[in-house]
């Protein structure tokens, strides 16, 4: 396991995933990196759900604070999916990623 500088814990499996994911995807997106983007909701009728997405911007948007390398991957987490992550492991089993 591996700990990023803001607290997010993550597997192999989850860098192996993500590398796969950036290595098929890249040449498709030029000057943009991954955006991991994570919400649970707290309260109301979706109390405890988790909602999970992985997508491209444009990486001159991104602030220094927000960028982050996963496995040789840049990637960049918003202050909330950071806060929402923070002690919290990133895995990959039987083909889906698991926040536990």
């Amino acid at each position: 396991m591996h700990r990023l500088r803001c607290g997010v814990i993550y597997t192999n499996a989850f860098a192996a995933h993500l590398t796969a994911l950036h290595q098929s995807q890249v040449a498709d997106h030029f000057g943009k990196v991954l955006a991991l983007d994570y919400m649970r909701a707290a309260t109301g009728g979706h109390k405890g759900r988790e909602w999970w997405r992985v997508d491209w911007v444009t990486g001159q948007v991104v602030p220094e604070e927000d960028r982050f390398l996963i496995a040789q991957v840049p990637v960049c987490m918003n202050k909330a999916t950071r806060r929402g992550l923070k002690d919290r492991c990133l895995d990959f089993h039987d083909g889906a990623v698991v926040v536990r």
